[in-house]
């Protein structure tokens, strides 16, 4: 009688322990889910996606009325992060974006400054990086004047064993408008033709205007128009 007690607690103690065994092991891999749950969505939350963006161009907050601007690259390269994908390539698209790429002017005065570039009304979550983040802008009084337009040909254009006669372009002035300092460094508005290279013939084509200075230097103006006709008369040397 008393062996068959002594199984029957055996018996018991077995089971109770199989009982806590069990009911440990669950709660263990219950616990190990939640956590790897939540790793998991963690994980998904933090991811980010980047876009890198050329050619955005540079709004200038400035009294264009009064003042002008030169010395500067019109457009910037952003990178957009963020994790939602939907709202970066909304962002990344022109069509659709809502950012924009801005610096104000407004109260500085004549000279040359470095502006800092802001991004612009960015969306809730999207972080921008501008290259570059500044920006070296000569802001000066806005002057204009009227300049003749001389046509030009240059000697390394012409094939060999041919000279350079008449040159005339079919409009006689142009009005220039830049700021002060600019203006003062003006010798002439010339039009040219960079493409055209070994002529042996009387020429006809579009030229493009510039005003340079005494050295040459193409120079940052505004034109009433950016081109006109060029003709050349070319002759064989005897």
């Amino acid at each position: 009688m008393h062996d068959k007690l002594k199984k029957v607690g055996h018996l018991f103690l077995s089971v109770l322990i199989a009982l806590v065994l069990f009911f440990y092991a669950t709660t263990t891999n219950y616990k190990n889910s939640i956590t790897t749950a939540n790793t998991t969505k963690k994980v998904t939350e933090s991811e980010t996606y980047t876009h890198t963006i050329t050619n955005v161009p540079i709004e200038m907050r400035y009294d264009n009325e009064n003042y002008f601007i030169s010395g500067f690259s019109p457009t910037v390269t952003v990178s957009l992060t963020a994790s939602n994908r939907v709202i970066l390539q909304r962002e990344s698209d022109e069509s659709t974006r809502t950012f924009s790429v801005v610096t104000d002017l407004n109260g500085l005065a004549s000279g040359t400054h470095a502006i800092e570039l802001v991004a612009s009304n960015l969306p809730t979550g999207v972080k921008a990086k501008l290259a570059p983040n500044t920006v070296t802008v000569k802001i000066g009084k806005k002057v204009s004047k009227s300049y003749s337009v001389q046509g030009v040909i240059t000697n390394n254009q012409l094939a060999e064993g041919y000279s350079l006669g008449k040159v005339t372009v079919n409009v006689s002035s142009v009005k220039v408008t830049t700021d002060e300092d600019t203006m003062s460094h003006i010798d002439h508005v010339e039009a040219v033709v960079p493409d055209a290279s070994n002529l042996d013939e009387n020429y006809s084509g579009t030229a493009t205007l510039q005003a340079v200075d005494n050295q040459g230097n193409v120079l940052p103006v505004v034109l009433s128009q950016d081109g006109a006709t060029l003709q050349a008369v070319i002759t064989k040397t005897k």
